[in-house]
């Protein structure tokens, strides 16, 4: 401090002193402690802009760059650092490796540690609490929960979209956003809840305001963060989302705590649940767990990419109309003929394939299977992956020698993939492989990819058969938004719809 002052102008005010001490020091902070590239792997930049420009502006092109110029790891520098980019060949190199960590890849990419974001901290701690329940009691279930989400789906686009049979323009990721947190709620938090006004408010704005947050933040010096993030109308709003959220949910856990423990005093079996409130605490096995943090974990997850996918998948309808078409009359058999049965998702295989195919061509991430390296890797080329770094593996769907016509749309392409001999099984939507990475791949890739499947499945159904699909006229497709390489619906994005008569009643439940 001594120093500081002796270079500082004299007579100024202690208070500003102090302000601008706290400056420099982050300043010296900053430089001295600001992760620098690793040797032996190039950084890309696009188009003469900077790497740091580069990666969170135009992220896709970055890793097109790259690609194009090297045929091993290559780095980008990120918001939060250098991250060591792997082209597609070396995905199984990683996939497993018990020296590569999943959760510590994201640790700073969503500033875990920081008031608000509960969620993350408890999604990326590394317990098990969110993985066994979505491995062990969410993906088992799934056929359970099918009449919940046919029932929620109903209502939820009576309320949302209504009953006009003339064209109404729509802000379609509004509406997306408002479908899926209730579809998702339904699960996660049982009827009780679902329907709850705060509730949904917290579960939408909860996703978007950590998003909005870390980008931000990630975009400012790393001295500046803790400032920027106490003064941030998103952070507050987080912060008071959580504190919310336990106010609505903690009375609900209690309850079915004292249910559970009720019965089993006296001897009886506990109550069955379908919701991840009941099976976290079966999970938990009397462990004290943080269940609110659980839930907005969940939540956040859930709604982001169910979200997008559903966006997507019905800008996918207003692009190809004939699609809709095909998809109807298939709707129609499958669930005309065996109603909402467990198998009946299943069945959809042209709309399975139709949602696979819309994600190829405009996948949400040009990244995944984000790894970080907590001792020495050597991969297959004889590369050693540096302790201390973090890697992804860059997306490959335009690869012409596994997909024919990468750039053409074609929503039966996996569909035709799937009836060569023995080929049945490894291109479905949810099916991960070293040639589709979208849901990851290996024992990291996403334990919620099942449920998201089923739940966009359920809620296509109903909004083909229900309602017809358009581009506001003269506008065509809107323009996705990027930042560090994810791709986004733009929250202005408009579409237009008018009700339909359905050519069977969706509603009914199975026989």
């Amino acid at each position: 401090m001594e120093v500081l002052q002796r270079v500082l102008p004299t007579g100024l005010p202690v208070s500003i002193q102090v302000i601008a001490a706290t400056i420099v020091l982050g300043i010296v902070y900053s430089l001295v402690t600001a992760e620098r590239p690793f040797t032996g792997f190039p950084v890309v930049s696009f188009d003469g802009k900077s790497p740091a420009e580069s990666w969170m502006f135009h992220g896709k092109e970055t890793l097109e760059e790259g690609l194009r110029r090297f045929s091993g790891p290559f780095q980008v520098i990120t918001g939060t650092g250098p991250k060591i980019v792997l082209p597609n060949k070396f995905a199984d190199d990683i996939r497993s490796h018990p020296s590569l960590d999943f959760n510590r890849a994201f640790a700073k990419d969503f500033l875990v540690h920081y008031p608000g974001f509960d969620g993350f901290r408890v999604g990326l701690s590394g317990d098990e609490l969110i993985q066994e329940t979505v491995r062990v009691k969410l993906t088992q279930s799934l056929g359970l929960i099918t009449e919940d989400l046919v029932d929620e789906t109903t209502d939820a686009l009576h309320v949302v979209l209504g009953e006009s049979k003339e064209w109404t323009t729509r802000f379609i990721r509004d509406d997306a956003l408002e479908i899926v947190a209730r579809l998702s709620s339904r699960v996660f938090l049982g009827s009780g809840i679902c329907r709850n006004r705060r509730w949904l408010d917290i579960a939408k704005s909860y996703t978007i305001d950590s998003f909005v947050t870390t980008r931000i933040l990630r975009a400012v010096p790393s001295f500046v963060r803790p400032i920027a993030f106490l003064l941030l109308p998103q952070s507050r709003t987080l912060r008071k989302a959580v504190r919310d959220a336990r106010d609505l949910i903690d009375p609900e856990v209690e309850r079915r705590k004292a249910a559970v423990d009720a019965a089993k005093a006296a001897g009886l079996k506990p109550p069955k649940v379908a919701d991840t409130i009941g099976w976290m605490y079966e999970i938990a096995r009397g462990r004290k767990k943080d269940f609110v943090a659980g839930q907005l974990s969940l939540t956040t997850a859930a709604i982001h990419t169910t979200t997008e996918t559903s966006c997507s998948a019905l800008l996918d309808i207003c692009e190809y109309p004939e699609v809709a078409q095909q998809l109807r009359e298939e709707i129609i058999q499958v669930i005309g003929e065996h109603g909402w049965a467990k198998t009946s998702l299943s069945k959809l295989k042209l709309m399975d394939s139709f949602l696979k195919e819309g994600q190829r061509v405009r996948p949400m991430s040009s990244s995944t299977m984000h790894r970080y390296v907590e001792k020495k890797v050597e991969i297959s080329d004889g590369t050693t992956l540096p302790q201390g770094s973090r890697v992804v593996i860059a997306s490959n769907f335009m690869d012409p020698t596994i997909y024919p016509e990468p750039e053409k749309f074609d929503a039966a392409r996996f569909l035709k993939m799937r009836q060569q001999p023995g080929q049945e099984n490894n291109w479905q939507f949810v099916t991960t492989s070293p040639s589709y990475t979208l849901f990851g791949h290996g024992q990291h890739a996403c334990p919620g990819r099942f449920f998201a499947a089923n739940e966009v499945k359920i809620a296509l159904c109903h909004l083909l058969l229900k309602y017809d699909w358009r581009f506001v006229p003269g506008e065509g497709r809107p323009a996705p938004t990027n930042f560090e390489g994810v791709n986004g619906v733009d929250q202005k994005s408009r579409v237009q719809i008018r009700r339909r008569q359905a050519e069977i009643d969706l509603d009914l439940s199975p026989n």
